[in-house]
């Protein structure tokens, strides 16, 4: 047998094994549409997720549920005295930062998997934002801000113990939107442990769009931008000349 058939051979065995390891996953989310209007107060995402397998688990199943909205890129910046006044000094520019995120986990994220294991696959706030330019440390005193304030806001949220299983395989978890949540395409990444390694995952999603008049004015603003800028300042003009009329002095 020579060496090439050797390592093709080699490597159809290990696909093979990982193949026969590896569980599949089923996933529904629902709703698959959040409606924004002017009187959105809050809502929810329940996730829905079961696990095929044909044999009993050898061991008990761990779950982490990723929800990340669309990408922005976000600049922080540090005040500092000068004079006497405050003002902006340093600041740090990170890209592709989730503009919400949303992390549930069945216990603990280190109880899940290795550091190197929640590093790879992004579970956790820290770790998530690895993509965003973040040093492997994760102490950025830029980055502990943002996500301070995040978290105040209800844009970043972590629990460490927010998926509940049902039963051996099957399992479900809520993902809480606060009412500045932003519109797009959000997307719901699984991922199946079992012994501290990672077994499956799969990926859903769900879009979160504006509705009634808030609906009309961002596609106004996107697709009609000049007429939207026109429109906008002429009724400050209009507005400005009627307060003039009503509150003229004779």
């Amino acid at each position: 047998m020579t060496l090439a058939v050797r390592c093709i051979a080699l490597f159809l065995f290990f696909l093979l094994n990982a193949s026969a390891r590896s569980e599949g996953l089923v996933v529904t989310v629902e709703p698959s549409r959040i409606a924004v209007s002017s009187s959105f107060s809050s809502g929810t995402v329940v996730v829905f997720g079961a696990v095929q397998t044909n044999t009993p688990p050898a061991a008990p199943y761990d779950v982490a549920v990723i929800v990340s909205g669309p990408a922005q890129a976000v600049v922080t910046r540090r005040k500092g005295r000068i004079g006497g006044i405050w003002v902006n000094q340093d600041s740090r520019t990170f890209r592709n930062v989730p503009s919400f995120l949303g992390v549930n986990t069945s216990r603990p994220p280190e109880a899940l998997a290795s550091q190197d294991v929640l590093r790879r696959q992004g579970i956790g706030l820290k770790y998530a934002l690895f993509d965003a330019g973040v040093p492997p440390d994760g102490d950025d005193p830029y980055l502990v801000n943002l996500v301070n304030i995040r978290i105040q806001q209800g844009l970043f949220n972590e629990r460490a113990t927010g998926v509940t299983f049902l039963s051996q395989t099957a399992f479900r978890t809520e993902i809480p939107l606060p009412d500045n949540v932003p519109v797009g395409d959000y997307t719901v990444n699984l991922k199946l442990f079992q012994n501290g390694n990672m077994i499956g995952e799969t990926a859903s999603s769900f879009e979160v769009a504006k509705v009634g008049v808030e609906e009309f004015v961002a596609k106004a603003a996107t697709n009609h931008s000049l007429f939207y800028g026109l429109s906008i300042m002429s009724m400050g003009l209009f507005t400005g000349w009627l307060a003039s009329v009503a509150f003229r002095r004779d």
